[in-house]
């Protein structure tokens, strides 16, 4: 098992994304999506190149290819993260509606 560790904007876009479910459907929908990150992240520990790198081509200056997991239950929002040698880098939590174009923008982040 791989340790994880979070970009300080995936951690922001999971906070977001759990707040948006609960202001449409309530407490209860917010919590099931931290727990389903969660779930997502712990099989990424265990099986870290388990995730696609079919869009490694967006940010091709990483330390390694960019990959991308499925949250379960929540399948339009997506893990991305790194499969480092020591670690897993969660880098964003995305919702796939968003398309590709702002994914590794954050100016107020250097690259991992």
């Amino acid at each position: 098992m791989k340790p994880v560790e979070w970009r300080p904007q995936a951690r922001r876009d999971a906070a977001d994304t759990a707040w948006w479910f609960t202001r449409q459907a309530g407490v209860d929908l917010g919590l099931r999506f931290f727990d389903a990150v969660d779930a997502a992240l712990s099989r990424l520990s265990r099986f870290h190149a388990s995730g696609s790198m079919r869009q490694a081509h967006v940010a091709p200056d990483l330390p390694a290819p960019l990959r991308f997991l499925l949250v379960p239950g929540f399948e339009r929002h997506l893990v991305y993260y790194l499969d480092l040698p020591d670690r897993i880098l969660v880098v964003r939590i995305w919702n796939s509606a968003r398309g590709l174009d702002a994914l590794m923008t954050d100016p107020a982040e250097p690259s991992p």
